[in-house]
């Protein structure tokens, strides 16, 4: 029987990015808890795109913000978790980047991108929501 952790890393895998390890939501902050802050009243966009459309430039853009927001190592990993039943309970999982990789295929089972990327400091987050028109790609202070 498939669990929610194979669920995950599949998706991950699937996007081209290297899973490193399950690392879980300790040490913090916990997934839950960036959840809450992509979501938070007040939050702005750093950018955005329409839902529907090109969604060629997702990755390139997507990048941009978390190596400006820090969440990149310098040997290109860094933790990720995405929209998929029972996510938040698995926890982050620590992944690095490659030549293939391409965000855009974090697509959950409403065929919409929402993922969030969190340094392995626990100090910075940068992810991509789907709003009610757009796509936003958010980098709040935790």
């Amino acid at each position: 029987m498939r669990t929610s952790e194979d669920n995950l890393v599949e998706l991950i895998r699937r996007s081209g990015l290297e899973v490193d390890t399950v690392q879980g939501n300790e040490p913090g902050p916990s997934v839950e808890t960036a959840w809450r802050a992509m979501a938070g009243f007040g939050v702005e966009p750093r950018a955005s795109f329409p839902l529907e459309g090109d969604l060629g430039g997702v990755h390139l853009l997507w990048l941009e913000h978390a190596r400006r927001a820090k969440v990149i190592d310098d040997d290109g990993t860094f933790l990720l978790t995405a929209v998929v039943t029972g996510s938040s309970e698995v926890g982050w999982v620590r992944v690095r980047l490659t030549d293939s990789a391409d965000v855009a295929r974090l697509v959950d089972d409403q065929g919409r991108i929402e993922f969030i990327t969190r340094s392995g400091s626990g100090d910075h987050i940068c992810g991509i929501t789907a709003e009610e028109y757009d796509y936003w790609v958010i980098s709040p202070t935790l």
